[in-house]
Order: structure tokens, then sequence, then C-alpha cells
């Protein structure tokens, strides 16, 4: 009766206190969280409001690095997300608007006469690009109510994801930091998950992606184009549950790419490193999750620094 009890208690609370909606791939050290793509029962609503403090030499997009710049980023996000059945697979559609705060000192190339200087840009605050996406299960997701997922044996699963940042956030390129990016960007990945056991209780998440830019047309500075080479990201999570009220993960997470190229000139701006971190859950009800993330870049072959600490609540219903 115990193990059966855990399996049914279990199996519905690790899905909500999973229900963590991703907030758009941001600093190195971040990414979207632990417990992002667990399963859920169809029917399943979510709103997660997530707090992140990153110190880090990136744009507020997290996509861009700027050398020799320091940056304090303030980000929020109230976020939807909604399960349901697409042709008898599991489905995730989620919105994600996002806002925040972003200043710091940047070094400033003037052009021709090759001199620099560095200035300090005041604090802004507004909206940023928001993030659509829809995830649909490949292998070993079904589409399952309530009463049927507790029931459930969890195995390996694979998704599909397609997501888009959306070019309306503030935008002037007048100046040298900006909450939007005056440019799509769109992300396609192949999220798995491995059980060790089949209530999910140790897991690990895999996440391989990559994001495709579109061109900015109205950059700052003396440019009248920049573009952005794709950026692959692996993001992973070896997650474990110590008891149906608390769980911890160990964060890694992976980028290459995403080097930006002025009128054709390359800006030497490449992203390779890693970062990782730790999580901290506690799931006081089915319905109520609370989670701390800390982390910061620890390998690289660029110039990138970064560090961040996340708070983030997850409600479901």
């Amino acid at each position: 009766m115990k193990n059966r009890s855990w399996r049914a208690t279990g199996l519905l609370g690790l899905s909500m206190l999973g229900l963590t909606l991703l907030l758009p791939t941001r600093a190195a050290a971040q990414g979207e969280g632990a417990h992002t793509y667990f399963p859920a029962p169809v029917g399943t609503n979510v709103i997660v409001p997530t707090y992140m403090h990153m110190s880090s030499n990136m744009n507020f997009a997290g996509s861009i690095q700027i050398k020799n710049a320091d940056i304090q980023s303030d980000v929020g996000a109230l976020s939807y997300v909604r399960f349901f059945s697409l042709g008898g697979r599991l489905a995730e559609l989620w919105v994600a608007p996002i806002f925040g705060g972003v200043d710091g000192d940047v070094v400033l190339d003037p052009g021709a006469t090759g001199a620099t200087r560095a200035v300090h840009v005041p604090r802004q605050s507004g909206f940023a690009d928001p993030y659509v996406a829809l995830r649909v299960g490949l292998v070993g997701a079904p589409a399952l109510k309530p009463a049927e997922f507790m029931k459930h044996p969890q195995g390996f699963q694979v998704y599909t994801l397609f997501g888009a940042y959306v070019p309306i956030g503030e935008y002037d390129s007048a100046k040298p930091l900006n909450l939007g990016t005056n440019r799509w960007a769109i992300r396609l990945g192949a999220p798995m998950v491995f059980p060790f056991d089949a209530a999910l209780k140790t897991a690990l998440e895999v996440t391989p992606s990559v994001v495709f830019y579109t061109a900015n047309t109205d950059p700052f500075g003396a440019v009248d184009e920049r573009t952005q080479d794709p950026l692959f990201i692996v993001e992973t999570h070896l997650v474990h549950t110590f008891n149906p009220k608390f769980w911890g993960a160990l964060d890694l997470r992976y980028q290459n790419g995403g080097e930006t190229t002025a009128d054709g000139v390359p800006e030497d701006n490449k992203l390779s490193q890693l970062g990782g971190g730790g999580t901290l859950g506690y799931q006081p009800t089915r319905a109520l999750g609370f989670q701390l993330t800390y982390g910061g870049i620890f390998l690289k072959n660029d110039d990138s620094k970064g560090k961040m600490l996340r708070l983030r609540m997850t409600y479901s219903f």
C-alpha cells in the first residue's frame, strides 16, 4: 500500500511540481530549469511567475555577448501553459510575456579612429520580446487524463519543440542596451526525459535545441544590418525527488555559436561556454510549488561571464 500510495500521489504530485514553464533561454548558466519537460495530465493549466537577477556581459535576451561590458539584468515573467491532446499525443502550449530592467557599463568603439570609450547605460524598464512555444510528444508521451496518468508507468520520452521570440519588446537603436531585440528568433528542439524509475523520482532531462535569427535592420551604431549565426544549446538536469515536498537538481548548460556580423564583418563574439548550478524545490501542495536556482559560467572558450539567481513559483489547476 505504501508503494501504491507513493505512486498515486507521487506521479501526479511530481507532474504538478514539474510544470515549471520555461522562461525563455537567457544567461548561459540559467536556461529553462529542471522539470520543464516532465509530462502532465491532459487539461492541466499552469501559471508560473518567475524572477531572475543576472550579472553578465550578455544582452538582455542572453543571446549576444558584449565584450568588456558589465550588465545587470532583472527579469520577470508571468507565464501560462496548457496541456492538451493532439492526435492522441501529449501536447503543451505556452505563452510567456517577459518584462524587466537592464543597465550597465559598455565599452563603445566609435568607428574609424579605433578609439574606445566606456559609457554607463542608465536603467531602463519595460517589456521584452515575449516567447510562445508548442511541445508535442513523439515517443512515450500519450495524452492521458488524471486517473489514467497516475496509473501510467513513466518511461523514456521524446518531444518535438517549436518556439518563437516575437520582436515586439521595447527597442531603440540609439541605445546600446535594449529590452527587445528588433528581430525574430525561432527555436527548434527535441526535449528528452530519461526516468530511472516508473514514478519519476529520479530522472535525467536532456534538451538539445538550435535558435535561428532573422536580421536586425535597425541596429545600434554605424551599422545598417546586424545578423547572427544560429546558436546551438544543450541543457541537462539530473533531478531527484527526496519526498513529495522536496526535490533538487544538478543543472548543466552548453552553448556554442551565435556570432554576430555587422554589415558582413564578423564581430568576434561567438559563444562557447559551459554553465551550471543547482536547484532546490519545495512543493507544499500538489498545486503549488517553489524553486530556487543559482548558477554561473565555469568553463568557456570565449570572453563571456555570468551569474544568475532565479526564484520561481508554479500554480497548477
